[in-house]
């Protein structure tokens, strides 16, 4: 698997800001209005993320396919009636409650910036205060998923130069 680019990583920062941007920017407008814009928006980023996905190549049917770990045929093969027995891991449990959290955390910090800078613009009389809060949450959001998304690049690289690495 290649690793992903920076340019993609831009790409899809700047596709989830315009989202984001567009999504607050609706709010201005009337109801009927403001679903269409927002379904609009929501298509257009589908398709353009559609368009620019990485195409995977079709395995050949007549390849053969190899479990990352195959049990020599000596070995006595696994029953179908044994279950193996349920283990607790606790520290992907402390992992999954704290990216939930962390999840949590950046909804309600995001939130209550909107909020802020939404009533500081109408305090000062913006002429358009819901489209320059668009503009500022835009770079926000660009910021946030252009860090998420240069971590997984550096994530894939990493898996990917682990996997190919054979020992001498």
């Amino acid at each position: 698997m290649a690793s992903v680019s920076y340019k993609r990583a831009v790409a899809v920062a700047a596709m989830q800001a315009a989202l984001s941007s567009a999504w607050i920017a609706a709010r201005e407008l009337s109801p009927a209005r403001r679903r269409l814009a927002r379904l609009g928006t929501v298509a257009a980023v589908a398709a353009a993320g559609y368009v620019t996905a990485p195409k995977k190549p079709d395995p050949e049917p007549d390849e053969l396919v190899v479990a990352a770990h195959p049990f020599p045929v000596s070995d006595p093969q696994p029953i179908a009636g044994d279950e193996p027995e349920f283990t607790f891991d606790k520290r992907k449990a402390a992992v999954g409650i704290a990216l939930l959290g962390l999840s949590a955390a950046a909804i309600v910090g995001r939130r209550k910036l909107e909020n802020r800078w939404l009533a500081r613009l109408t305090r000062n009389g913006h002429p358009h205060p819901t489209r320059a809060l668009a503009v500022r949450m835009a770079a926000v959001e660009f910021a946030g998923q252009f860090a998420l998304q240069v971590a997984e690049a550096h994530r894939t690289a990493a898996t990917t130069r682990d996997r190919t690495v054979t020992p001498s």
